[in-house]
């Protein structure tokens, strides 16, 4: 059996192997902090895919999946005693993720753009399981990082790894939506939650000539990461990182109930349908797949196989829905929105336009105005698609 130094090693080496890791002073950091301390309890799926099991740190093979590049769930629907009911039972639970410790790929990706330099003051917003902050203690010292986390219970925990690993940086339970203005001006802001929109208060908080790097929250998903530079107060402006990242979503902005939306959906069988030459892999495309969920914000999607076929289901809102028939190829609308008309024209749209990729994509910051564009911010995604 590998030692945990051996695991912690092998990590590194993984994620300088694909660049997820450049400079030395991070490498340094991944190297020295212990992501174990930060793990002692966490769930993960079941082989079934039917529900969480209940791992911890001490279980044989708890150690080696801690050291891979895998985001580990450590918190489901809000409530802590959701482990210790699947410890207890000793069989999967049902749940929605609402705390994790973030892959270590992605951790370093994020890192890497946020440019930090010996000196600069790091707000953090989404303490989660402390590990991100213990990294940025490592690389900048304590008293330059704040932290932000919004459950009393997931910043407990997470003080206690801090506390084990010697790092003690400024821990703040609040929302993270509004900063921590006592402490301003920072230098850099990284959100290792997802937003719908940017907070004004990050953008006040960070003086002009910092960054925010985090991801804009979708149901559709696309990952997108977005990095912004200050330029003055109220106003902020920056590109999509070519890199997916997909993150949790900040708690006051809980994942749409996509099943019972398919519910709904199922139940209902007025609906017109039609044939279409767009498959559900458009949907998972890196870049236009970024580009259609952040032109539809309040759609789901789902997969289902019942007997007839796989199908995928696009679900709103306000209980349109679409479902194509991955077999056949037909669609079939229902609601006041035809969701498949807006995926084809999107698509059209971004055809168009070149099948730009993820990183020519941008978005300002103006106040209470954001909108995403392409190559520049007068060029931007139609305005009927934006959030």
């Amino acid at each position: 059996m590998n030692t945990v130094e051996e695991l912690r090693t092998a990590m590194v080496e993984q994620m300088i192997s694909t660049r997820r890791l450049l400079s030395p002073s991070w490498i340094a950091a991944f190297a020295d902090v212990p992501r174990h301390a930060f793990l002692r309890r966490f769930f993960r799926q079941s082989d079934d895919l039917s529900g969480w099991e209940a791992v911890r740190d001490t279980d044989p093979t708890a150690t080696e999946m801690i050291y891979t590049d895998t985001t580990w769930v450590t918190q489901l629907d809000n409530d802590p005693r959701r482990w210790l009911t699947a410890r207890d039972a000793g069989k999967p639970v049902n749940g929605i993720p609402t705390s994790s410790g973030t892959a270590p790929g992605l951790m370093a990706l994020m890192l890497e753009a946020l440019d930090v330099h010996d000196g600069h003051r790091v707000l953090e917003i989404g303490t989660g399981s402390g590990y991100n902050a213990a990294l940025l203690c490592h690389r900048l010292g304590a008293s330059l990082v704040t932290t932000v986390e919004v459950d009393p219970t997931v910043a407990s925990a997470a003080r206690d790894g801090l506390n084990l690993s010697g790092y003690q940086p400024t821990i703040i339970v609040a929302d993270g939506a509004d900063g921590h203005p006592r402490s301003v001006p920072y230098d850099r802001l990284i959100a290792t939650c997802s937003v719908p929109t940017i907070p004004p208060a990050w953008v006040e908080q960070i003086r002009p000539g910092g960054v925010i790097l985090t991801s804009l929250y979708r149901d559709l998903g696309g990952g997108p990461l977005i990095r912004l530079h200050v330029a003055e107060a109220g106003h902020a402006e920056g590109r999509f990182l070519p890199d997916y990242g997909d993150l949790m979503p900040l708690h006051a902005y809980p994942p749409a109930d996509a099943a019972r939306r398919l519910d709904a959906a199922v139940a209902n069988d007025e609906s017109d349908t039609r044939e279409t030459s767009l498959g559900p892999d458009v949907l998972d495309d890196p870049d236009f797949g970024m580009v259609l969920a952040l032109q539809l914000p309040s759609v789901t999607s789902i997969g289902f196989d019942p007997a007839t076929g796989p199908q995928r289901w696009l679900l709103a809102d306000d209980g349109s829905c679409a479902c194509l028939a991955e077999t056949t190829g037909a669609v079939s609308q229902h609601g006041s929105r035809r969701l498949w008309d807006e995926v084809e024209a999107a698509h059209r749209w971004w055809l168009d336009a070149g099948s730009p990729s993820r990183d020519r994509f941008g978005l300002t910051v103006a106040g209470s105005r954001q909108w995403v564009w392409l190559d520049n911010h007068d060029r931007r995604l139609p305005e009927s698609r934006q959030a």
